[in-house]
């Protein structure tokens, strides 16, 4: 069993040589696919990502898979789970085709799924549950291909045209099940069906006809059930089927040629083909179980891409489902049980030379250190614990040598920091602990000048850098022992004397010389600068930068551009030295240095600088000052381990191995990513356009205007920027219009919060730059309104602006009133007091009016009694006397009656009566005017309550005439006879 597994591998080992120049990232289950076994692949109008399985769909940011699966009778995910075809139509809407339950339609902008079902009388589709293939052409007519013929749908839906398989009709489609189609440019559909032949529909005229592409039988339905159609460049048609290979039909000679598995290049390397894409001129296809296979058009050659057990970056699966090439030309690779990987051509700039535990002559899995050209173009390479080795026919093949020299089988337990030649062209090899090496392979000698208790050979036995400059001098740049020089007549080393200004200086690790022959010593002291003009070394160089940020004291490497000026790079950023003007000037990571320290400095063929650091790769353009870095996971690089080979390729020595690359093929990325808003939170709840509780009915992207009420005051925006390039390095820039008073910068987080807005209307926005730095300055908006609480709102206050009206009014009215009441009570107060000042008047008047009223009536009595008196004794006289003398006495009594009845008595006396009495007569004589006027004089007297026989004496009367007058009156006034007149009279 052990041997069966040590030959697996060495048979992968043997494919991992060939066929690794490819590298792929890969998305599992772990990242979020619903499922490892991706059945397509599509990227919609927005550049999201969509891979669809046998268990849902997922749709992918760069960053995290945001998933949909079968939820019944809801439109919250398709209609079924296993999902085999993916179309975005021109509307935008994105339709899957279900292996066991018809189509459904995703409507991004609501997040909601539309389903339609396959069957007999269904207006979409032929009788079908299964839908394999759907297709726009160039109309934008919707062509379903099923497991039982084909729909032909009109864009707007209104119009369907169904074509089943019938034996005998050849104005139909051929086969049953269509598993492929394509259009070519003269407006001819192809349909790749279970028949052995194409199915072609040609629009111009609606007819089908049958196409014969391949002299291969196909006589298994197997063989035809799946096959899989691509038009390269409008003039090839390229056929894959499950068991004959690779067709090539020509669309304007109607020839074709087949290619079918040979064991070489000349054909695929299997006749299971499962998808195609065009990649420039070549074409990339999904095999069943051979992994990847890479056809170009042009030479006609195959080159074949396989999985590697011992390569993360190899393809995960040689089982290949789905192809399909996106907008920023990544290739995406839907595998069976393995998920999805990418391919990046940007990334697979760089290739790795690691270590292959079953291959002796491959670099040993140590830190690479030192990578070194001898004066006979040989590569050496010196590791971390794995000592020296020497590369021979390949970049992966190496010759292990022991410390002394010796080819040896396995490498040596040796720490080779650094590696040169001397005047005399023996190797150097500086070492950790071990001193110098010396190797004189010409007459197979070696030697060793090491520190020891016993001799000084060497000031430190810790050699960290090496440079044998233009005058034959070999300089050795020591760690912790400074600067030191050596003599290969004598092998020995001497000491450099240098004024050092600190500690630091002495731990030397990089050793460089311009061109005006200075040699450069980066150290963790600064910089030393030896002027050889001269013959002086300068220590402080660095002195002011080194005031503002002790990091420049960390200097790694020097290198010196074309135009003079010496590069530094050091733990602070990229320090550009003029050496004309004496001036700095500084790089950092606000000029888009990716990371520091700054590890390794070197010229590349166009004399542009190639800057490394632990994880990244940069190009620094020493004219515009501008720099495209890329981000390397496969390897974590060490300093001073930078070289340049002779093809131009810069190598550069890692904790895993060689890193590889032509600076020439570092492209770019000029593609401003796309951005989108993909969320809103309210109190950390997402809101979903499906949740009847939310406050979207679209998606946040989709919506004009977002209203929020005043108390959801915790609001959280998630956005994020379509760039599958090293998306990590994605950078945001947001802003809420309205609020922050500038842009907000970030270079990881994708969201945004906000907390406790004030009501009003503001405005979202964000925007992004891709890995390169370039923004998309556009970016994406959406406007948010806030709404008042009901106690802040225009209606609100008017009511209350007009209940305070109202509430004002009616206070000014009870004000007003209680001042009338007021002014009312004091006038009352003041009438009374003018009331009583006039009663009191009135009844000292009254009284004085009585009282002369009184008077006059008692004198009228007065005088009425004594003309009763004088006229009783005149008739007494009367009675003794004659007739003559009876005749003048009765004149007498008659002028007396006559003076009884004074006129002017009554009138005084009834002006007076009304005047006391509130017009008591004039009353009277209003509500009886049938009263005569002694009865009203008769009731005036009543009124003064004088007795009859006063009365009687007043009105001159008899007692018996005066009763008479009363019994008179009471007719007059209608007074029962019970009732007393006095009584009515005084109430009157």
């Amino acid at each position: 069993m052990k041997i069966f597994y040590v030959l697996l591998c060495l048979l992968q080992l043997s494919i991992f040589s060939f066929s690794q120049e490819l590298q792929f990232d890969h998305l599992t289950e772990e990242d979020g696919l619903t499922y490892a076994t991706v059945t397509s692949i599509l990227q919609d109008d927005k550049g999201f990502m969509w891979f669809a399985s046998f268990k849902g769909i997922s749709r992918y940011d760069g960053y995290e898979m945001k998933t949909y699966y079968y939820e019944k009778g809801t439109n919250r995910g398709p209609n079924d789970n296993r999902i085999a075809s993916l179309l975005q139509d021109k509307k935008g809407d994105i339709w899957m085709g279900l292996l066991n339950n018809g189509l459904s339609i995703f409507h991004p902008e609501t997040d909601t799924f539309e389903h339609f079902f396959g069957g007999e009388g269904d207006e979409f589709m032929v009788s079908s549950s299964s839908v394999t293939k759907i297709f726009q052409d160039s109309q934008n007519d919707i062509w379903i291909g099923s497991n039982y013929g084909l729909s032909i749908v009109s864009e707007d839906r209104s119009n369907v045209r169904k074509y089943y398989p019938e034996e005998g009709n050849k104005n139909t489609v051929n086969g049953k099940v269509i598993s492929d189609i394509v259009e070519d440019k003269w407006n001819r559909v192809w349909l790749a069906t279970t028949n052995r032949k194409l199915c072609v529909y040609n629009k111009n005229n609606a007819t089908f006809s049958e196409v014969e592409y391949t002299n291969e039988a196909l006589a298994n339905f197997e063989d035809n059930e799946h096959k899989k159609l691509l038009i390269y460049n409008d003039t090839l048609l390229f056929i894959g089927s499950d068991n004959g290979g690779i067709s090539e039909y020509n669309l304007l000679t109607g020839k074709f040629n087949t290619y079918l598995k040979s064991g070489n290049s000349k054909g695929p390397s299997s006749n299971s083909i499962k998808d195609f894409i065009q990649v420039g001129n070549e074409i990339w296809i999904g095999t069943d179980g051979a992994g990847l296979d890479v056809f170009n058009v042009e030479t006609k050659q195959f080159r074949n891409y396989t999985n590697s057990l011992l390569n993360q970056t190899s393809i995960s699966s040689d089982v290949i489902w789905t192809l399909y090439k996106d907008k920023q030309d990544n290739i995406w690779v839907g595998t069976y049980l393995n998920g999805v990987d990418k391919y990046d051509a940007n990334k697979n700039a760089f290739r790795q030379i690691s270590s292959n535990p079953y291959k002796a002559n491959s670099i040993p899995n140590k830190p690479v250190l030192a990578i070194f050209e001898d004066n006979k173009k040989r590569t050496w390479v010196g590791s971390d614990w794995g000592g020296l080795h020497l590369r021979e026919n390949s970049e992966k093949e190496y010759v292990h040598y022991s410390r002394k020299g010796k080819v040896v089988p396995n490498f040596d337990n040796d720490v080779v920091k650094c590696i040169s030649q001397d005047r005399t062209g023996n190797l150097l090899v500086g070492t950790y602990l071990k001193g110098l090496r010396i190797y004189d392979f010409e007459n197979d000698k070696y030697y060793n000048i090491r520190k020891t208790e016993n001799n000084s050979l060497i000031p430190n036995n810790n050699i960290w850098s090496m440079l044998t400059d233009s005058k034959g001098v070999t300089w050795l740049g020591l760690l912790g022992g400074g600067i030191a020089i050596y003599d290969p007549d004598t092998k020995t080393c001497k000491a450099v004397s240098i004024d050092i200004k600190n500690r630091g200086q002495f731990y030397v690790y990089h050793l460089y010389e311009d061109r005006n022959s200075n040699i450069w010593a980066s150290t963790d002291g600064g910089i030393l600068m030896y002027d050889r003009s001269a013959d002086k070394w300068q220590t402080d160089l660095f002195s002011d930068l080194i005031t503002q940020d002790h990091n420049f004291n960390y200097v790694k490497s020097v290198c010196e551009d074309n135009y003079k000026h010496i590069w530094i790079a050091t733990g602070a950023g990229l320090v550009k030295y003029q050496p004309e003007s004496k001036e700095f000037f500084v790089f950092n990571l606000e000029n888009d240095i990716p990371e520091l320290p700054i590890l390794n400095l070197i010229k590349d063929n166009q004399g542009d600088l190639v800057i490394t650091s632990k994880k990244y790769i940069s190009k620094f353009d020493v004219e515009t000052n501008s720099v495209m870095s890329f981000h390397t996971d496969g390897n974590s690089y060490n300093h001073n381990t930078i070289y340049k080979n002779q093809k131009g390729e810069i190598e550069v020595g890692g904790i895993k191995g060689i890193t590889v690359f032509n600076p020439n093929d570092l492209k770019k990325n000029i593609q401003p990513p796309a951005i989108y808003i993909t969320g809103l939170e309210i109190f950390n709840k997402l809101q979903l356009p499906t949740d009847s509780t939310s406050v979207l009915r679209k998606e946040v992207w989709a919506s004009d205007a977002i209203e929020l009420d005043y108390d959801q005051s915790v609001i959280n925006f998630n956005f994020s920027a379509i760039n599958y390039t090293e998306t990590d390095r994605n950078k945001y820039a947001y802003m809420l219009e309205g609020f922050d008073t500038d842009w907000v910068y970030e270079d990881k987080r994708r969201s945004a919060t906000y907390t406790n807005l004030d009501p009003g209307k503001y405005k979202f926005h964000v925007k992004a730059s891709n890995n390169h730095g370039v923004w998309n300055n556009e970016g994406a908006s959406v406007t948010i309104v806030v709404s008042s609480p009901f106690w802040e709102t225009v209606w609100f206050r008017l009511l209350l602006f007009t209940v305070f009206i109202i509430a004002l009014y009616f206070l000014q009215k009870v004000r007003i009133s209680l001042l009338k009441r007021r002014y009312a009570l004091e006038a009352i107060k003041s009438e009374r007091e003018k009331m009583k000042i006039r009663n009191e008047n009135l009844v000292k008047e009254l009284d004085s009016t009585k009282d002369e009223l009184a008077s006059i009536t008692m004198n009228h009595l007065h005088k009425n009694q004594s003309l009763q008196q004088v006229k009783q004794k005149l008739e007494e006289v009367s009675q003794g006397v004659g007739s003559n003398e009876q005749r003048k006495i009765r004149g007498i009594i008659k002028d007396l009656n006559k003076e009884s009845d004074d006129h002017d008595y009554w009138d005084k006396f009834e002006h007076q009566f009304n005047k006391s009495h509130n017009n008591f007569i004039e009353k009277l004589k209003e509500t009886y005017p049938d009263l005569s006027k002694r009865e009203l004089r008769l009731c005036a007297y009543l009124k003064m309550d004088l007795g009859n026989q006063e009365i009687a004496t007043l009105m001159n009367v008899s007692l018996r005439t005066l009763e008479t007058s009363r019994y008179r009156i009471r007719k007059k006034v209608g007074l029962e006879n019970r009732k007393s007149l006095t009584k009515m009279i005084t109430r009157f």
